[in-house]
């Protein structure tokens, strides 16, 4: 799983800043407010249903890991808010991110420990369950010795319309690529099959059309590809990272199914 870009830990605290704070949806106890979901959408990148979806997902999991009882203790929070800290130039630097974004430093802490309580509840209900099984790690390590290990170092940029996209494209040039995430290099067991398949026809600084994924559109720039020879504990890893992704991505969602039964949400007018 990517890692959660600091700065949005910050910003996202800020929601009730941006707009009114008008109840939209509730989940079990947990209030979602209009803001929440429009600053979700202006610093994900994300349409107001994929936003809105995602802050609802994440409500049900605090929901329910408060409902379980789990505590977040004081070292595990502390280390947590510490590694924060420690991703801007200095603490002075992040006591001015807080007040630049006018974001209380309890409220700040208030989120970053909901969070801890989201992962926890993850990891008890989803991950701690996922089995993975020797045969299973022998087929999956048969199978990359026969694909190769060939690896994709490409760049990408998400849109709400294909005619976004598309115009994005026709307008490519090297200035534009600045505009593009951080560079992801990935095995091509590791890529979705509709973006392997856009990537696969591209030659190094190159860039793909429109890439439909969902309601949403992706373009993907290639920088490099690789071919290397693994060793055997490589491909064992590898195997298994693989393997662990597919059934936690499986497990996850069978896990919201479950709790999207018992947790009430109702959508205000």
């Amino acid at each position: 799983m990517k890692k959660t870009i600091i700065c949005l830990i910050l910003i996202g605290i800020t929601a009730g800043l941006y707009c009114e704070n008008a109840s939209v949806v509730m989940v079990g106890n947990k209030v979602v407010l209009e803001s929440d979901v429009r600053t979700k959408m202006k610093e994900e990148n994300k349409n107001y249903e994929e936003a809105l979806r995602d802050i609802v997902v994440e409500k049900m999991l605090l929901f329910q890991a408060e409902k379980e009882g789990i505590v977040v203790s004081p070292d595990e929070l502390s280390f947590e808010i510490e590694r924060i800290k420690k991703s801007f130039p200095d603490e002075a630097s992040f006591y001015a991110a807080l007040e630049k974004n006018n974001v209380p430093y309890s409220i700040f802490v208030k989120t970053v420990e909901d969070r801890i309580k989201v992962r926890n509840i993850i990891r008890k209900n989803v991950v701690d369950r996922i089995e993975i099984s020797s045969p299973e790690i022998a087929a999956k390590i048969k199978e990359l010795e026969e694909g190769g290990s060939c690896s994709y170092r490409f760049r990408l940029k998400w849109f709400d319309s294909e005619a976004s996209a598309q115009e994005f494209v026709n307008r490519f040039d090297s200035t534009k690529e600045a505009e593009m995430g951080e560079e992801v290099t990935l095995s091509k067991e590791e890529i979705i099959p509709e973006v392997l398949a856009g990537i696969e026809k591209l030659s190094a600084g190159s860039i793909s059309s429109p890439i439909k994924m969902g309601n949403r559109y992706l373009v993907v720039m290639l920088k490099d590809v690789s071919q290397g020879e693994y060793t055997s504990y490589q491909l064992y890893q590898k195997a298994k990272t693989i393997l662990q992704n597919m059934k936690f991505e499986a497990a996850l969602n069978n896990y919201l199914k479950e709790l999207q039964s018992k947790i009430p949400v109702f959508y205000c007018d």
